[in-house]
């Protein structure tokens, strides 16, 4: 059963491996990301970083999609971590499975404006979203479980009221 999908751009860090993992009892991790596939200093990094009692599975998008889509795997209790919101929504699009969208770590970039401290947005991650909301997925911000979350609609007024100021 997949859990959660979290989009942050650092894919598996402190956050992600002790806090996310731990929270949602996860016992599998799997990172979809189409360059982290043929990068073996990031996957050295990754496993170094996960918990030892969690299996880690690296996989392009698609390779992720066929993951998440076997019915094998239903048992299995599935984290999923992507690095951007328009790969977040190639799996919701893809993945029936896929419920709940958290953002997370996305960081700051020309063109991007803070939504809450650890989560910068351009109009291209606001179109990803969007898709992602019309799907009926449930997307909210959050950067840890133990803090608040901010809704979809929460993330599109705080979008756009930075858009407005900078008009």
């Amino acid at each position: 059963m997949i859990k959660l999908l979290r989009v942050d751009d650092r894919l598996i860090h402190g956050q992600v491996a002790v806090s996310w993992t731990s929270f949602l009892s996860a016992d599998t991790i799997v990172v979809a990301n189409d360059k982290a596939i043929d990068d073996k200093m990031m996957q050295m990094a990754f496993n170094m970083a996960k918990p030892p009692q969690v299996t880690l599975s690296i996989k392009s998008l698609k390779g992720a999609a066929a993951v998440i889509n076997n019915p094998k795997h239903e048992e299995k209790t599935i984290f999923v971590v992507t690095a951007s919101a328009e790969d977040a929504f190639y799996l919701a699009d893809n993945c029936q499975s896929i419920t709940n969208v958290c953002l997370g770590g996305i960081r700051q970039a020309s063109g991007k404006k803070m939504i809450e401290r650890q989560v910068y947005l351009d109009d291209e991650d606001i179109q990803a979203i969007k898709k992602i909301h019309e799907l009926g997925r449930n997307v909210y911000l959050q950067a840890v479980p133990t803090e608040k979350k901010l809704t979809f609609e929460d993330v599109m007024k705080e979008y756009n009221r930075k858009e407005s100021k900078t008009c």
